[in-house]
């Protein structure tokens, strides 16, 4: 495991990339302190109850907006104009 200063991390940064995506930990020296870049995959993070609660509201939220705009483009529902969606707002 290399250590890079900031400068050789930012001069090579595509190559630090390519490293961390590797598996290899890439350690970035700043001041005095170390700084890691590892690949972090999907798996490796978790939404609280809440936050994915929060998630699932605005998921729901875009698929009814979704619905009605097929609905006006079917003519089942009239149209909008933007101004008077944020009116019901």
């Amino acid at each position: 495991m290399e250590v890079l200063s900031v400068r050789d991390y930012r001069n090579n940064l595509s190559a630090s990339f390519d490293r961390a995506a590797e598996g290899e930990c890439v350690l970035i020296r700043r001041k005095n302190a170390l700084y890691a870049l590892v690949s972090v995959g999907s798996e490796d993070l978790s939404l609280s109850p809440q936050q994915q609660r929060q998630v699932d509201e605005m998921a729901e939220s875009i698929r009814r907006s979704w619905m009605q705009v097929k609905q006006m483009e079917s003519g089942e529902i009239p149209t909008k104009s933007a101004m008077a969606f944020i009116d019901e707002l």
